[in-house]
């Protein structure tokens, strides 16, 4: 019996250390912004604040008058968009548009079409945490 527990314990132990080894993609505000390219996304960049197996999340900057075209994340469970700085025009496909203001979270299943507009003046930034 005590045969297994040491083997056991050795097992957990080393799973620990493989999981230590793959630290997940961590950023912050002064990440580098990079530019969404692609049909349809006009002045659209965003940054990886965390990537891992189970979330990850973003931060995206939106020009005055960028837009992002429709599109989906088939490879979530969920989707929570949130406007920081300003508020946001949210397209979702067959539905009416949505305007998020900042700091109010909107929840998309994974798989929901969508799209998103600045309709203001100046950039927005929005926070996109994406759970797996």
């Amino acid at each position: 019996m005590l045969k297994y527990v040491a083997s056991a314990l050795t097992l957990a132990i080393l799973s620990v250390a493989v999981v230590a080894q793959t630290a997940p993609v961590v950023g912050d505000r002064t990440s580098p912004l990079n530019p969404l390219g692609g049909d349809g996304n006009v002045g659209i960049s965003n940054a990886v604040l965390r990537d891992q197996p189970e979330v990850r999340s973003l931060r995206v900057v939106v020009e005055a008058g960028g837009v992002r075209a429709m599109h989906a994340h088939t490879d979530v469970r969920f989707h929570l968009f949130a406007p920081v700085s300003g508020p946001m025009e949210l397209r979702l496909e067959g539905e009416r548009t949505v305007v998020v203001q900042p700091w109010h979270t909107y929840y998309l299943a994974g798989g929901t079409q969508h799209g998103f507009h600045n309709a203001g003046n100046v950039a927005v930034e929005v926070m996109e945490i994406f759970v797996r």
